[in-house]
């Protein structure tokens, strides 16, 4: 018999619910996509990128519900919103919210959840510099995919997309990165004290 060289930790909510049933796994995706349509709203207009937390909302569901469930719930997320439903920044929603100069950033946030989650069932979020870099790499993946798609968007070179899409940025998403570090570790600490 092989033995498995990998082990995976169980996410936060899994220890606070049982999501054996695919109604409480849709249950848990739905809540996520909502939240995360939530975070957008709560936004500062500005262009081509707002100023939103989204972000920090991605990798506390990617955290959260680990590395499947966080990209699936990502996916709902994109879905609903291209439904018409306004989860997207600044209220927006519609198929053509998908078509804008910060779609990539909507696009990234699929595989950012995905690697925070992947972070969080290795056990990474409740070691503090662990989680600090896991959490850092999984928010610069979504930076990388919004100023790519911002240079073919906007027909720009990769510095001027970069001065757009990422420069403006880099001190708050720092800031966001570093809370949901914070915060995964402080619930991690509390839940092993309550045992």
């Amino acid at each position: 018999m092989k033995q498995q060289l990998t082990s995976y930790y169980p996410t936060f909510i899994t220890t606070l619910v049982n999501l054996s049933s695919w109604q409480r796994k849709l249950l848990a995706t739905t809540s996520a996509a909502l939240l995360l349509g939530l975070a957008a709203n709560i936004s500062i207009p500005t262009y081509p990128v707002p100023f939103t937390l989204q972000s920090l909302a991605v990798l506390l569901i990617g955290a959260f519900l680990g590395r499947k469930l966080g990209a699936l719930a990502i996916i709902q997320y994109l879905f609903l919103g291209a439904m018409g439903l306004p989860l997207f920044a600044n209220g927006s929603g519609g198929i053509m919210a998908l078509a804008s100069p910060s779609s990539g950033y909507l696009y990234g946030y699929v595989f950012s959840a995905y690697l925070a989650g992947f972070a969080a069932e290795k056990g990474y979020d409740r070691h503090f510099i662990l989680g600090l870099i896991a959490f850092a790499c999984a928010h610069q993946l979504l930076f990388i995919f919004g100023v790519v798609y911002l240079m073919g968007y906007l027909h720009i070179t990769l510095i001027d997309a970069l001065k757009v899409g990422y420069f403006p940025f880099v001190g708050i998403d720092a800031l966001k990165f570093i809370i949901a570090t914070c915060v995964m570790f402080s619930l991690w600490r509390y839940r092993a004290k309550n045992q």
